[in-house]
């Protein structure tokens, strides 16, 4: 990880929301302690910044768009690569686990993929939440991810 510098988290009137929470700190000390090949990396833009990590079988995204009290932090994780043989099937099943297996997190259609994701606004995030939403999608697609590419084999494009 880069060293990034310190940011606070400000309110729309300018206010600082939680001026104890370093939102780039938590992220990667998170990051840091999921990422088993410790091979992350991080890439600062306009529109934020974007850390990718590998758990388990699954690369994970973590994104901020900033550090304003309406800039949104999003997690998620490719799981399962479009089309797919029985694909109704398939999206069938991804609604029922949606609402009994993912909590915070959810199945979700991305282009031409499956992820498991997880989006809010920074509003109010503290430590604790940003730690459960990262590991919690990167568990639940490293759990999902072999067994629904098994069970739903791709189907090449002729």
């Amino acid at each position: 990880m880069s060293n990034l510098t310190n940011e606070t988290v400000l309110s729309k009137d300018g206010t600082v929301i939680n001026p104890d929470l370093n939102l780039i700190e938590v992220i990667e000390t998170v990051i840091s302690s999921l990422d088993e090949f410790h091979n992350a990396f991080v890439n600062q833009t306009d529109e934020g910044r974007l850390w990718k990590f590998t758990y388990g079988s699954v690369e994970a995204w973590v994104q901020i768009t900033g550090v304003a009290e309406g800039d949104t932090f999003s997690v998620w994780s490719p799981i399962l690569q479009l089309p797919v043989q029985h694909q109704d099937r398939l999206l069938e099943k991804l609604m029922r686990m949606n609402w009994l297996e993912t909590l915070e997190a959810r199945f979700a259609l991305f282009q031409s993929q499956i992820v498991v994701v997880s989006s809010r606004s920074i509003s109010d995030l503290d430590v604790g939440e940003i730690s459960r939403l990262i590991t919690l999608v990167a568990s639940l697609a490293d759990e999902h991810d072999e067994i629904l590419q098994q069970e739903f084999s791709s189907v090449q494009p002729s």
